[in-house]
């Protein structure tokens, strides 16, 4: 099984999102860091832990990410960011993902930067041994 960070990685890398110019996981690299010029999404990893317990064992893993997008500061004047959101909570909801937070968005004072906050989660089923 792929971490959950890589599981959400590849599910927003199959819906090619125009507007996202790089993922990133677990970290931003420095020399990214303080550029405010491309919209930026970045997983982090919340949730790895045993689920569904059955017979004295558990039957699951439930997995989940924090999914932090940092909006470009230069957006085009027609980006619809609240259609864009809904698009990326679907594409989650769609593959049997829980949206279990979408925090507000926050804008940084010195970039005008606009971040918004996802949490994602999601039982994964493991198959028996025999």
């Amino acid at each position: 099984m792929d971490l959950p960070t890589v599981y959400a990685q590849k599910l927003i890398q199959t819906a090619h999102f125009n507007w996202i110019n790089a993922i990133y996981r677990d970290f931003i690299p420095p020399e990214v860091q303080d550029s405010s010029d491309q919209t930026i999404v970045l997983i982090t990893e919340d949730t790895n832990e045993p689920a569904a317990y059955a017979n004295k064992t558990f039957k699951g893993w439930n997995i989940g990410v924090e999914v932090q997008i940092f909006y470009s500061s230069n957006l085009p004047e027609n980006f619809q960011m609240m259609e864009a959101e809904v698009a990326f909570a679907k594409l989650f909801n769609d593959d049997q993902w829980q949206i279990e937070q979408s925090k507000n968005h926050i804008e940084d004072p010195d970039t005008n930067q606009v971040s918004k906050v996802f949490y994602f989660s999601k039982n994964l089923m493991i198959k028996e041994r025999k």
